[in-house]
């Protein structure tokens, strides 16, 4: 009888492993668009700060003023919110990664059970292969006999 084929389960493996290796991917580059949105956000709101700075050292109204004090709120505000979704994006890519590290294992394990399981047929068939060898010697040894 033969041995179940892990072949079949093995490409199966396989395939969910690279499709979790795509989504950690996936992840890594939304985790980058994210944190890149976030240095420019942080660059634009550095320049927002810096510009108010310096017209307030030279003169500046009080209406221009509160306009800017308004600009570096929503800003600050938008920066707390990219870095949230930092976090939530940089969480869904630590998941992703473990994810992959049970796949990967999972085909491991399997290949290895593969492996245990044609080194045993190999050993069944070997055992067969010196019995009908050995039933041919003594068959032909009786028959040589007889004559």
């Amino acid at each position: 009888m033969k041995p179940f084929a892990f072949h079949t389960v093995l490409e199966y493996r396989k395939r969910l492993e690279d499709s979790a290796r795509q989504r950690l991917a996936d992840a890594k580059k939304a985790v980058d668009a994210v944190a890149k949105k976030l240095r420019e956000e942080q660059d634009a709101l550095d320049a927002l700060i810096h510009k108010k700075e310096l017209l307030q050292k030279e003169g500046i109204n009080i209406m221009e003023l509160v306009l800017y004090e308004e600009q570096i709120t929503r800003a600050q505000a938008n920066i707390k919110a990219i870095e949230k979704n930092l976090l939530d994006k940089t969480e869904i890519m630590h998941q992703e990664q473990q994810h992959l590290l049970r796949r990967a294992k999972d085909r491991r394990i399997m290949e290895r059970l593969k492996e245990r399981q044609d080194i045993a047929w190999k050993g069944y068939l070997d055992k067969k292969e010196l019995a009908m060898l050995d039933e041919i010697a003594i068959t032909r040894h009786d028959s040589d006999k007889n004559h």
